[in-house]
């Protein structure tokens, strides 16, 4: 007796569509993944000048000055001075580590207690550098 010839595994067609549907997927997951990285770099940085302007508030309130080094830099006509984190107490921040380097790892404080910064936080393309 003749079997009847079965049709088994997948065609050749399934797998490419297959393969077609996984490759949009996975850019789609990849690209999302890029852009909530550069959302969380930027809430990051936000926390870290609302702290240091609750902390440099509170510095200037008791000695009447900002707690800055000798570095200052123009930044649209507007002058800036390193923040010396060293006169801060309980303070830890996700960026601007590199006090006492020659880096651009730094946030700035103006004379109106705005904070900068200067490396600044990519997100969606462009570079944000305060709130």
């Amino acid at each position: 007796m003749i079997k009847p010839k079965s049709d088994k595994g997948i065609t050749i067609v399934s797998l490419v569509v297959t393969v077609i549907i996984l490759l949009i997927l996975s850019g789609t997951a990849i690209y999302n993944i890029n852009l909530s990285s550069g959302v969380g770099k930027y809430n990051n940085m936000i926390a870290d000048i609302k702290l240091l302007k609750d902390k440099v508030l509170v510095y200037y309130n008791k000695y009447g000055e900002i707690p800055s080094t000798d570095k200052s830099i123009n930044i649209n006509g507007i002058e800036y001075y390193e923040i010396d984190l060293k006169e801060l107490d309980d303070i830890t921040l996700n960026y601007g580590n590199d006090y006492g380097k020659d880096g651009e790892d730094v946030y700035l404080v103006n004379s109106d207690l705005n904070i900068y910064y200067l490396a600044g936080i990519e997100k969606s393309g462009e570079i944000y550098h305060e709130d």
